[in-house]
């Protein structure tokens, strides 16, 4: 069962997409540690150098429909 996203995370997973490409810099409040963590969770991928797009995976979560820590997030 996948990990519930911060809050930090959930915004840079509402604003990236398959389309957008977003790095650190492009955040006031979310860092490099953040992006980090979101990679080795396989929800983001790095596309460039500092930048990122989200995985299937990470729009799934996105758009919440996984459960989260056994329960349904809407």
């Amino acid at each position: 069962m996948p990990q519930r996203p911060s809050n930090r995370e959930m915004k840079a997973l509402f604003h990236l997409g398959e389309d957008k490409v977003l790095g650190p810099d492009d955040f006031k409040d979310i860092g490099e540690k953040t992006f980090a963590g979101m990679l080795k969770k396989k929800w983001v991928e790095e596309v460039e150098p500092g930048k990122f797009r989200t995985t299937e995976k990470g729009r799934i979560i996105h758009d919440e429909e996984v459960y989260f820590t056994g329960r349904w997030k809407r």
